[in-house]
């Protein structure tokens, strides 16, 4: 598949951009059955290039590119449907959120089509209610499993024992849910609340929280260390406020 010549009208979206040289950009682009592919959209910064009012992030777009190497040459790129942004200036940020995590895991040529497809329902999604957090951790947790760190929310790290709603857990990225004592004073999960994070249930609060506390060990442990720029940003955004 990463050895074809020549991609006609993909589905795509841009998760990044940056400058090439005084008139071309390269874009990093979330495609639908192709994973991230990287291409250089040559001329797409003089002000008559036929690329220059579709660089922009979160816009459905079809895209066309050549290229036998890892950077291919964009071809052509368009409007999917309405030529605009999927979402408003109050939501970039968590759909900012979206994009480190694909430049961050997802490998070149690796397709992610459940993933586009999850992605793309998000960006739907963010406009239509102010509360952003169970599509992320929905998003986050699809994005693990398709990377091949998934959560096992079944049983018990190290053995096969079954997730018991009445116990309690500590969790290790590496290995999973561990049994604890209920008056233990580790930072713990209840089993109920592992069983709905895993049915994406976060009708409660308490879920809604104890999956973004899991989520976020999970991903920090995997960047071993590095701090996204979105979380910056979002520090830095509450100290003014």
């Amino acid at each position: 598949m990463a050895n074809q010549l020549i991609i006609e009208n993909e589905p795509v979206f841009i998760i990044h951009q940056r400058p090439y040289s005084e008139t071309s950009q390269i874009l990093n682009l979330f495609t639908k059955n192709y994973g991230r592919v990287d291409v250089i959209a040559k001329g797409s910064k003089r002000p008559k290039s036929k690329f220059r009012s579709f660089m922009q992030p979160f816009m459905p777009l079809n895209a066309s590119w050549s290229g036998r190497s890892q950077l291919k040459t964009l071809r052509n790129i368009e409007a999917f449907q309405q030529h605009q942004s999927l979402i408003e200036a109050d939501h970039f940020l968590s759909a900012l959120y979206m994009n480190e995590l694909i430049l961050n895991f997802l490998s070149n040529a690796d397709p992610y089509p459940n993933l586009f497809d999850i992605y793309h329902e998000a960006l739907k999604q963010f406009n239509f209610s102010d509360e952003h957090e169970p599509l992320l951790r929905i998003f986050e947790i699809r994005l693990l499993e398709e990377i091949g760190y998934a959560i096992n929310f079944q049983t018990e790290a190290l053995n096969p024992k079954e997730i018991e709603s009445h116990q309690y857990y500590r969790y290790e990225p590496e290995q999973g849910f561990h049994l604890l004592s209920k008056d233990s004073q580790i930072k713990k999960y209840s089993g109920k609340q592992i069983k709905s994070i895993e049915k994406m249930d976060f009708s409660e609060r308490d879920t809604l929280l104890a999956a973004k506390k899991l989520t976020r060990e999970t991903i920090q442990f995997h960047l071993d260390g590095k701090e996204l720029m979105t979380k910056k940003m979002y520090r830095s955004i509450k100290r003014d406020i």
